[in-house]
């Protein structure tokens, strides 16, 4: 019972925090949907891999009311709160509980307008972050879309420095704020799923992963020191 508790109360303060952990949190989910390039009575689909809360799921279904998005993740405790807060939207919102680290997650998803990913994929080892854009591009109709914002590790390890820097003045100025307190950082350290190991490269190892895969028309449309958003087309 502790553990579940444990688990729940991890749940509840990621979601609380997660927006002044990563700078450009809105600002990210605000250009990944607005590189959606369809018109906005189009009954497009998408699948939002690692949905997490539904914050980028539920910027794209706002944008595009006739939309269909299939958000995969696998913390099944994240995809109960996702529930609870796009409950208004469950006909257009569909989630499984699936891991990325095999190809399952395609299963019964098809025919697909965009991939987007935010925030995920470096989760992934370097093999199978490859092997999931060549997936992705299978299931993407002709002319369908890949988007996804990422950590990257800059070749100037200057940017590196800076954007740590960033990162801690962020969260102090939270704290300074009265939006989040000491005890709720020391305890967002000891997440275990912010811990897991990430597998960071260079944004231009990204894109030759895409052109490897397939896409076209690659492009980086919107970069912040360490985060980028990366675009492509089938």
């Amino acid at each position: 019972m502790t553990d579940k508790k444990d688990r729940l109360d991890e749940i509840s303060l990621l979601e609380e925090l997660y927006q002044f952990i990563i700078p450009k949190y809105k600002e990210t989910h605000d250009i990944m949907a607005s590189m959606l390039d369809f018109e906005q009575s189009q009954q497009i689909r998408v699948a939002d891999l690692g949905c997490g809360f539904g914050d980028l799921t539920r910027r794209i279904i706002d944008t595009f009311p006739l939309g269909v998005v299939f958000g995969i993740d696998n913390q099944p405790q994240i995809l109960q709160r996702t529930r609870d807060i796009l409950r208004e939207s469950l006909d257009q919102v569909i989630l499984y509980q699936r891991d990325l680290n095999n190809d399952a997650w395609m299963n019964e998803i098809e025919h697909l307008d965009a991939v987007v990913s935010s925030f995920t994929l470096d989760y992934l080892p370097e093999k199978r972050h490859k092997i999931i854009l060549k997936e992705s591009f299978n299931v993407l109709n002709p002319g369908g879309r890949w988007i996804s914002c990422e950590f990257f590790r800059s070749e100037d390890n200057r940017v590196n420095r800076v954007f740590h820097d960033l990162e801690m003045t962020f969260i102090r100025s939270a704290l300074q704020n009265g939006d989040v307190t000491e005890e709720q950082i020391a305890q967002l350290g000891q997440s275990t799923i912010l811990r897991q190991d990430h597998n960071i490269v260079t944004v231009d190892e990204k894109v030759e992963w895409l052109k490897s895969a397939g896409f076209k028309y690659i492009e980086v449309p919107w970069r912040f020191l360490n985060l980028a958003v990366i675009s492509g087309v089938r």
